[in-house]
């Protein structure tokens, strides 16, 4: 018989998978943002603080929101298409481009002049948001070759003129491409990030009509890509002391797969954000938050909420699944973690309406699906290779179940119905919610 290498790696990737998801940094949230810099129109994963700082400068408030509990950001900085570079040239010998194109090129400085930490060589030096960069160079090309590396610019020789020296000088030229946002860039963005596996996603759209959209471009990858996320809303600004506007939105969405912010106020770093913003930070947090934890009672970092909701204000929030932010003594919590399923469907569950809930099945099912593809085509269509596949996924739920995700009683079976290249698997499981109500019967004796 020949040896099947493959086949043990199903269930060692399964029981990874399982294990990284009480790791906070195991999530993905997808940011969509404009800025005057970053990599424009692309998908850029940042997983660290540094990552960010080269991306966006650290001024990009969403982003930042969003990474505020530790979770990865795949971001997507939306552009019109007709931003350009800030650039400086010296005829036939080089041109000194900004990395992105975007506003913030105009303000990088550059100086050339003797170098000095290598004697006989000239040095530039590009001056930017975060720091000064100096590249010590004795001809074009290997200008060119170290700027590979910049922060800030990259250089290209024109000809074979000697670099003169040169004093502070600004690079110009560079062009905006951000404008105010439309329906039709909400769609450029669909389709961009349509493949793309994150956790939840942020909407930095606060238009109805985009949001009933977006619900319905989430909704489509999880029945035609089978990629199961969240989608996280907010609401205007102007109306966000309005409960009544903030339950309207979660009305109209109604799926376990979005979550709708009304939380707004200031920030612990002092600015004042609306909902809409502060969906960014709800994004971050529901992905970040390990697969055994609740986001209810979770610390808010808001210093001042725009209003303080009322007794019957937070009753009809979490009837309508809102999410808010309450004071709780000298601080703010998540009132409920809920998303914004209030009115039951088909095969749909009262506690599919909570946050863990949801995402725990989400997690389940984008996991057990993504190492599947890895090994697709690889395991026989038969009971053999039927019951490696069942010892895998029953290795990961085992985990998931170690975890509190899940109750015991789970199963995972082969259904033995192999024809062709199809065959069919039967999970049985109960995600575990987190307990809120702590109903005690006193006894006096």
């Amino acid at each position: 018989m020949t040896i099947q290498r493959e086949r043990p790696g199903v269930t060692v990737e399964l029981i990874a998978k399982a294990k990284e998801r009480v790791v906070p940094k195991s999530g993905v949230v997808l940011v969509p943002y404009q800025a005057e810099w970053g990599a424009p129109d692309e998908l850029v994963k940042l997983g660290s603080f540094e990552e960010r700082l080269a991306q966006t400068f650290g001024k990009v408030d969403t982003v930042e929101l969003a990474a505020e509990g530790g979770a990865s950001i795949l971001a997507y900085r939306m552009t019109n298409g007709t931003a350009t570079k800030a650039a400086y040239e010296q005829a036939d010998a080089i041109r000194v481009e900004a990395l992105y194109p975007g506003l913030v090129g105009n303000e990088l400085k550059v100086v050339i002049t003797a170098s000095t930490s290598e004697l006989g060589k000239k040095e530039l030096q590009v001056t930017g948001p975060l720091q000064t960069e100096k590249f010590s160079f004795a001809d074009a090309n290997e200008l060119a070759a170290k700027t590979s590396q910049s922060n800030y610019v990259r250089v290209k020789k024109l000809g074979e003129t000697a670099v003169t020296i040169v004093p502070e000088t600004a690079l110009t030229g560079a062009k905006s491409g951000t404008v105010a946002l439309t329906q039709a860039d909400s769609t450029k963005l669909f389709m961009a990030v349509s493949g793309a596996d994150f956790d939840t996603m942020y909407l930095p759209f606060d238009d109805a009509a985009v949001q009933a959209a977006a619900k319905q471009f989430m909704s489509d990858r999880r029945t035609q890509n089978k990629k199961l996320s969240t989608l996280v809303i907010g609401g205007k600004a102007a109306e966000d002391e309005n409960m009544a506007k903030h339950i309207e939105r979660s009305v109209a969405q109604n799926a376990r797969f979005v979550v709708n912010s009304a939380i707004a106020g200031q920030h612990n770093n002092g600015k004042v954000y609306g909902s809409l913003e502060w969906a960014a930070w709800v994004a971050g947090m529901i992905a970040a938050t390990p697969a055994h934890e609740s986001l209810t009672a979770v610390v808010v970092p808001l210093k001042k909420a725009l209003k303080d909701w009322g007794h019957t204000d937070i009753l009809s929030a979490l009837s309508s699944g809102t999410l808010i932010a309450t004071r709780d003594g000298d601080v703010y919590i998540i009132e409920s973690a809920v998303n914004t399923l209030a009115v039951l469907g088909t095969h749909e569950r009262e506690d599919y309406g909570k946050i863990r809930v949801s995402m725990t099945l989400d997690q389940i099912v984008n996991d057990i699906s993504q190492v599947g593809k890895k090994y697709k085509g690889k395991l026989a269509n038969n009971d053999l290779g039927g019951a490696v596949f069942v010892s895998a996924v029953n290795a990961y739920m085992t985990v998931r179940e170690q975890q509190g995700a899940i109750d015991t009683g789970w199963t995972f079976t082969d259904q033995k119905n192999g024809i062709g290249d199809r065959r069919g698997f039967l999970l049985s499981a109960k995600p575990l919610d987190a307990i809120e109500y702590f109903d005690i019967d006193w006894e006096v004796l």
